[in-house]
């Protein structure tokens, strides 16, 4: 298996946190009731050419910073729009960016695993990021944080492979959600690949990477891509 980490461990651990919040409310209740372009190609959108800024607590388009030979421009952007809604805890821009089929498995299967669906799971995204700057900062806590580029690059073979696979990868969501997921998701897309993003992030003045070659799943639809996280 390639040794780079896999966003849905994130997710995962991020939707097993919730759970366990959850869990700990009802016990409460109960006690108490009683480089900046591409050397190839257009690396960098116009509309994200300047640095991400803080305007409040928004977060701006992300500046995303890759070769067009490895990844498509349409890819980063995807990526870009994704952690944007992240960040601004915006879930109807965040489904915008979903792979449809996803969504609609995994929020069943949040749904009948845990009582809530993808909704209250992005909610607990926002912390994972701030999490991540946290850990970056040497533990030190971090009070405001935006992320000021994204990262990309072709995800690379595991050390003695010749070529990438996608398919551990998908592995793990048969393993999490169900088995056959993997095989009917790539029949409801034209591909199925995983690109490699680093996270820079301002975080109370300071730039930390806070995420380090982290592997995401893209679905394609014709010349669209969509996000599997």
């Amino acid at each position: 298996m390639n040794n780079l980490k896999k966003l849905i461990m994130i997710i995962t651990a991020a939707v097993m946190a919730v759970s366990f919040g959850a869990c700990n409310n009802d016990d409460n209740v109960s006690e108490n009731s009683s480089d900046t372009s591409s050397t190839e190609s257009s690396g960098t959108s116009e509309e994200t050419t300047e640095a991400a800024t803080v305007e409040g607590t928004v977060q701006a388009p992300i500046p995303q910073e890759y070769d067009g030979t490895e990844v498509p421009d349409a890819a980063a952007q995807v990526i870009s729009d994704y952690f944007t809604a992240i960040m601004n805890q915006d879930y109807d821009a965040y489904v915008e960016t979903l792979d449809p089929y996803y969504f609609e498995v995994y929020n069943s299967w949040l749904d009948g695993s845990f009582g809530y669906g993808m909704e209250t799971s992005f909610e607990s995204m926002h912390q994972s990021l701030m999490d991540s700057a946290v850990t970056a900062n040497g533990d030190a806590d971090v009070t405001e944080m935006v992320i000021t580029k994204v990262q990309l690059k072709e995800s690379e073979p595991a050390e003695g492979e010749d070529e990438y696979s996608v398919d551990d990868y998908l592995a793990q969501y048969d393993n999490v959600i169900s088995e056959g997921f993997a095989e009917e998701l790539k029949a409801q897309c034209d591909d199925v690949v995983s690109v490699t993003f680093t996270l820079f992030a301002d975080c109370d003045g300071k730039e930390l990477e806070i995420m380090t070659d982290m592997e995401i799943l893209l679905t394609v639809h014709g010349d669209e891509y969509k996000v599997m996280g």
